[in-house]
C-alpha cells in the first residue's frame, strides 16, 4: 500500500449532475482501499483557498465499488458531494476541482488522518474547510504533521494565507 498522498484527478460534474465525483475515465486510478482524501479548488493559491473538503472512507464491503473509489468514483451521493455539485451548478465555485487520496489499512486509521488534517487546517487558517460542517478534532495531530506537510506539498501550497 502507497504511503502517500495520490497524484490529483478531477472532482467534477461529468458523470452525475447531481454530485462531483471523480470522471469514469479515472475511476480504475481510485483504489478500493480505506483512506482519506481531500478536494481542492485549482485555481486557489493559497492553502485556505485550495482545500475545500476532508474526508474519509472505510473499506465499504457491501457497496460497489468499494473504499475510496466507492466514495469519490461512482454515483452515490453523499451530502458533501452534493453541496459541491450544487455550488458548481450556481458559479459558487468553480468547476475546477481535483482530489487526492491517502490510503490506509482501516477506517480509524483514515479517521485520525482526516481529523488530523482538519484539525491543523483549521489552527493554520481559523476556519474549517468549506465543505466540512461537522467540527473534528484530533487530540494530538502534531503526530501527523508530516502528512500534513506532504499534502501541501502534493497540492502545490507551501505558505497558507
Amino acid at each position: 500500500m502507497n504511503k502517500a498522498w495520490s497524484d490529483p484527478v478531477p472532482y467534477n460534474l461529468r458523470r452525475a449532475l447531481f454530485r462531483a465525483s471523480v470522471p469514469k475515465e479515472y475511476e480504475k486510478d481510485v483504489p478500493e482501499t480505506p483512506g482519506t482524501y481531500v478536494i481542492v479548488e485549482e485555481s486557489s493559491e493559497t492553502l485556505c483557498g485550495k482545500i475545500i473538503g476532508i474526508g474519509e472512507t472505510g473499506l465499504r464491503p457491501r457497496s460497489k465499488p468499494h473504499g475510496l473509489r466507492g466514495r469519490l468514483a461512482s454515483t452515490v451521493s453523499h451530502s458533501a458531494s452534493e453541496r459541491i455539485a450544487k455550488d458548481i451548478k450556481n458559479g459558487k465555485i468553480a468547476d475546477n476541482l481535483w482530489v487526492v487520496w491517502y490510503q490506509t489499512e482501516t477506517k480509524q486509521e483514515a479517521k485520525d488522518i482526516q481529523d488530523a488534517m482538519i484539525t491543523i487546517f483549521r489552527r493554520e487558517c481559523k476556519r474549517q474547510p468549506r465543505y466540512n460542517e461537522k467540527i473534528e478534532i484530533h487530540v494530538n495531530p502534531e503526530l501527523y504533521i508530516s502528512i500534513f506537510v506532504d499534502l501541501k506539498r502534493r497540492i502545490g501550497v507551501e505558505e497558507i494565507a
